[in-house]
């Protein structure tokens, strides 16, 4: 049944920039490297495009070093719409294959009717009355859309893989850092899950369109990993 779903339901989104190469327009592209204190077990880009005038984001990520004979590839694909810098989104998918392991997981997402429909590894989960929803990818785009307003503190009602959450924004601090672009001057967001362990750190390049340089997973009180930006491919 996943195969299934993967073949007609997700490979056409991961795929569909092969299908209309002349039509996709790169907007960003943005290389991170993941580590576990000083090691670097993965790498993600990060893509902000149009294809054939429609907004997509799409994220991948492997294993990368030593680690690369553990296998873990993941790619998530958001599409949605900005109207008045605000970020509508309309379908999610999300893959992730391991050796002898897959996840799946497909949203669409209806804003008419404030509801959503997931298929989860060949479940289907029915989300009704949720306003002002969001996918993972889709509300990071909001967000630095509204830090660029000057709107920090944020709250939205994200489907999260399938599972309906609360993401919680606010400023944390402020820090002068180095990155890629040398010195720079960022702004730290706390990011906080309603019911759930998990927090995030982010420090944001303020003089440079609020791009993410830096991320910080925690879980309670304990790091994770850290995410730090490698590359501006564009």
């Amino acid at each position: 049944m996943r195969n299934i779903l993967y073949i007609f339901i997700l490979l056409p989104l991961m795929i569909s920039k092969n299908l209309a190469i002349a039509e996709e327009v790169i907007i960003t592209k943005h290389i991170y490297h993941l580590y576990k204190g000083s090691l670097h077990f993965a790498t993600s880009e990060n893509t902000l495009l149009k294809h054939n005038g429609k907004w997509e984001y799409l994220v991948s990520s492997h294993t990368a070093g030593i680690f690369k004979l553990k296998k873990d590839l993941r790619m998530e694909l958001s599409k949605f719409d900005i109207i008045n810098d605000n970020v509508f989104t309309k379908e999610y998918a999300y893959s992730r294959f391991r050796k002898d392991d897959e996840n799946v997981v497909t949203t669409i997402f209806d804003k008419k009717n404030n509801s959503a429909h997931t298929i989860r590894n060949g479940k289907e989960i029915e989300h009704s009355q949720i306003k002002n929803f969001q996918d993972r990818l889709s509300v990071q785009i909001d967000y630095q859309n509204k830090m660029k307003k000057g709107d920090f503190e944020q709250e939205y009602n994200v489907i999260d893989k399938g599972r309906e959450r609360k993401y919680i924004f606010s400023i944390h601090d402020g820090e002068v850092i180095d990155t890629i672009f040398g010195k720079t001057n960022t702004i730290i967001i706390r990011k906080i899950i309603e019911d759930n362990k998990r927090n995030t750190l982010t420090w944001y390049a303020v003089d440079h369109n609020f791009i993410p340089v830096k991320i910080k997973q925690y879980r309670k009180k304990s790091l994770k990993f850290t995410i730090v930006l490698e590359k501006i491919v564009k």
